[in-house]
């Protein structure tokens, strides 16, 4: 969801702080997050005001059709709202935990999409590895605005700094693969993150979308 405007800004905000406090709660809801963002790709320290993110896991798509049309709080923020945009998507593969849990399900035999893929990448960052990983990450986000099929990304986080995750969306799985296991571009931000331990926790999953919600922007830094 995208805000321009105090008012709205200010409710998105308010909606997001609620969130933290109270969580998400609905049938079928195994897993929810409303998520802020950063500046321009969401790579920044600096907060995007105007731009949300919902992140949900469900146990059926009928259970997640009713929470969009029906919760209270999602409702409001689409009267304010300049933009609605996502996507639906099944997990093909994926590894770790999100605040200790393991939300996903994959497949016992993963496969491979021929469609679009979406990519979540989730870490909570060490305190003591923050500034040292914040200083690597404009880098990291330049790189990936040049990569063949690069559809969408966002940078986005429950906290600011220290909880971060990455949503991204890629033409093929194919153009996804050649970024993550054979960009000479990629390599030293894998380097680093293994050299340094800048993550307490962290999460990776690949998905197969389903089907796009309005209309996704294209990526841009």
């Amino acid at each position: 969801m995208t805000f321009s405007g105090f008012k709205a800004r200010w409710r998105a905000f308010g909606a997001m702080g609620i969130s933290l406090r109270q969580g998400l709660h609905a049938p079928g809801l195994c897993f929810g997050k409303m998520l802020g963002s950063g500046a321009g790709a969401g790579f920044s320290v600096w907060p995007d005001w105007g731009t949300y993110a919902w992140f949900t896991v469900w146990e059926h798509a009928d259970q997640a059709d009713a929470f969009w049309a029906n919760d209270p709080m999602f409702l409001d923020l689409q009267t304010y709202a300049d933009q609605v945009f996502g996507w639906e998507a099944t997990p093909l593969r994926g590894h770790g935990t999100w605040n200790g849990r393991e939300p996903f399900e994959f497949p016992s035999t993963p496969s491979a999409s021929a469609g679009p893929v979406s990519v979540l990448t989730r870490a909570s960052i060490r305190r003591s590895q923050a500034l040292r990983f914040w200083w690597n990450v404009p880098a990291a986000s330049r790189r990936i605005a040049d990569q063949p099929g690069i559809r969408y990304a966002k940078g986005v986080g429950e906290y600011p700094l220290i909880e971060q995750a990455t949503l991204s969306v890629w033409e093929s799985a194919a153009q996804l693969d050649e970024f993550a296991y054979r960009s000479r571009q990629h390599a030293p931000m894998v380097k680093k993150t293994r050299q340094y331990d800048w993550y307490r926790e962290e999460m990776f999953v690949r998905m197969e979308i389903l089907k796009f919600i309005g209309e996704v922007p294209n990526f841009q830094v």
